[in-house]
């Protein structure tokens, strides 16, 4: 019996792939008018169904309903599979297979591949474990029973996988007749119910073993926890109750601190505030370097804005051009010796009202003064080298 894990790609035109087990690509197909029945028919002619894959999440109805039809695992992965990954999944098997394979059949194809990728941890462990018990013949069994309940240990799977081939290999015997309601009551219950009911009960049997374990190590755990309890003298235990007290208190007066310098904060915020009718709103960075333009890109530096800059010496032409046309006035106690010529340089002097970590305030008046200073300087100085041409010409 060969395990099988599909792929299946719904919609206008179905896609489907198929694998082994082992990784092995055994089919695809697609078409338009494929019906259910025919695609089961095709599925189940290769082997037993063990994964139905798709690419979507969550998975469609299709799949579901294809899953539950042929008793195998539903698996869909957490976000839908991207193009990229997609074909990384399916290229090894064009290649190795020589697969001419169209877009449906791909998007199939992935889906498989990429569900026997994410349980082949989990079937290595099965096929490792059944080595170690000289039970590879039972390795289909064993898998379909682990899918289908992976919180199962595994010596359970075993367990019930070995009944059932027991009972493969029993001869037939004709059954002697027994009581009508006991006969009645048999023929009640099938052989599907039986199995089901037998792997409920190993299943409780196991969680059973589980909790007794873990209330064991609890009493244990317990035991131990009373036996310091009893072997702690009174006098460290008050220490250690002082101790907790100390810590927190010692934290209280940390939080307490902390509420104090944000109501220092925010008192700073709200006069910050109502300065700002007085002048106009300046951003600070630290210098004209890439970095600090990155990192101050919270301030959105705009046209018409003013800049005050501890360090106008380290710059970047990059930051100079994506500034130029933006912004005139550069605010700085470093007036560099090369200014840049799109820029006027201010001392910070009798200008700045207020700071803060990211923004300060200038005096409106104080800023048109100086402008109106450094024109008549730009205008007094191209007269003067004008009359300086003429003379020359003469």
């Amino acid at each position: 019996m060969t395990l099988l894990i599909i792929g299946i790609d719904p919609g206008t035109t179905l896609g489907y792939a198929i694998l082994d087990d082992k990784g092995i690509f055994i089919s695809s197909g697609s078409g338009k008018n494929i019906s259910f029945s025919e695609l089961i028919s095709n599925i189940i002619y290769f082997g037993k169904p063990l994964i139905v894959g798709c690419d979507k999440s969550p998975a469609p109805s299709f799949n579901e309903k294809l899953a539950v039809k042929v008793g195998a695992k539903l698996f869909y992965p957490r976000q839908d599979l991207l193009v990229r990954d997609k074909k990384a999944l399916v290229n090894t098997y064009k290649h190795k297979y020589n697969a001419k394979l169209n877009v449906h059949e791909q998007d199939a194809l992935a889906a498989a591949v990429f569900a026997l990728e994410k349980h082949k941890i989990f079937l290595g462990k099965i096929e490792r474990f059944l080595k170690k018990e000289g039970k590879e013949d039972l390795e289909e069994d064993v898998k379909l029973i682990m899918m289908r309940n992976e919180e199962l240990p595994l010596q359970a799977a075993l367990k019930i996988a070995g009944k059932r081939f027991e009972q493969k290999e029993k001869p037939v015997v004709k059954p002697k007749p027994k009581a009508a309601k006991l006969g009645k009551e048999m023929k009640a219950i099938s052989q599907k119910q039986l199995k089901e009911l037998q792997l409920k009960i190993i299943l409780l049997e196991e969680k059973n073993k589980k909790l007794k374990r873990k209330i064991n190590d609890k009493d244990k755990l317990i035991k131990k926890l009373g036996k310091r309890i009893k072997s702690v003298p009174k006098e460290q235990l008050v220490d250690f109750k002082e101790t907790r007290i100390r810590h927190y208190t010692k934290q209280i007066k940390e939080h307490t601190r902390l509420a104090r310098h944000y109501e220092k904060e925010l008192g700073r915020r709200d006069e910050f505030i109502a300065s700002l009718s007085k002048g106009v709103l300046v951003k600070k960075l630290e210098d004209l370097s890439l970095d600090e333009f990155k990192a101050k890109s919270f301030l959105n530096i705009g046209k018409d804005d003013i800049l005050m800059v501890n360090n106008p010496s380290s710059i970047s032409r990059k930051v100079v051009d994506s500034i130029k046309g933006k912004v005139k006035i550069i605010i700085t106690n470093k007036v560099p010796r090369s200014k840049e010529p799109d820029f006027v340089f201010l001392k910070p002097d009798n200008i700045i009202i207020k700071e803060s970590t990211f923004f300060a305030i200038a005096r409106k008046k104080a800023i048109e003064e100086v402008l109106k200073k450094k024109h008549k300087e730009i205008f007094k100085s191209v007269i003067d080298e004008y009359k300086k041409e003429r003379r020359t010409e003469s």
